[in-house]
């Protein structure tokens, strides 16, 4: 009977061994940031939330960053360190989207529904946030087919979103007081685009 006792306090011993084992495990699994949390109280600073556009929590502080090599565009934020990523067009060969510094300041309604989709709307470009120009943010009628198809450049320098994505830069736009800062840049690294002015490298929570 002793023996029997001694065994069953022997087995929970085990049991209890084993399930610090797996937290010890699975908290290597998720991060070593956990374990220095627990430890050190030194909690990750440059932890990111991966969003898909849809549910992209639109702020004060949204930045709209254009990756023109990639056909691809980021709303970000680095102070709710939110981001998204979804296709774009821009210009073609022979009227290149400029590299540049923006602040996107004037909504207008244009007349044309298949350049500027069913909307019409258009949001002019300020180039560093002083001139005037005619480049803009709009959508194109068969933007889905073009992007289907592979295709990256086909404006005339404007850049050219999906309407679902031109909503939520809508958005962006008036939660900003409508001075919306905006880059257009050759080629964006995301990593560093995250990373910045934090030496630290970014980790991501997902949004999707």
């Amino acid at each position: 009977m002793n023996h029997l006792c001694k065994w069953g306090v022997l087995s929970k011993a085990r049991q209890f061994f084993a399930l610090i084992l797996m937290v010890f495990i699975l908290m290597l699994y998720n991060g070593n940031y956990v374990l220095a949390g627990l430890f050190f109280n030194d909690e990750p600073t440059n932890v990111w939330t991966v969003s898909s556009h849809q549910n992209y929590p639109v702020s004060y502080g949204d930045e709209f960053i254009v990756d023109i090599e990639n056909g691809e565009g980021y709303l970000i934020n680095y102070y709710t360190k939110t981001f998204t990523k979804f296709p774009l067009m821009t210009g073609t060969t022979y009227a290149p989207t400029p590299v540049s510094e923006w602040i996107v300041k004037e909504k207008n309604i244009q007349g044309n529904r298949v350049v500027f989709s069913d909307s019409g709307e258009f949001f002019r470009m300020y180039k560093n946030g002083i001139t005037r120009t005619g480049y803009g943010i709009h959508g194109y009628k068969y933007f889905k087919r073009e992007i289907e198809n592979g295709r990256k450049f086909l404006s005339l320098g404007c850049v050219l979103v999906a309407d679902d994505v031109l909503d939520v830069i809508e958005e962006s736009f008036y939660a900003n007081k409508e001075l919306f800062n905006m880059s257009t840049r050759e080629k964006v690294d995301l990593w560093d685009l995250l990373k910045r002015d934090n030496e630290e490298d970014p980790r991501f929570f997902y949004n999707l």
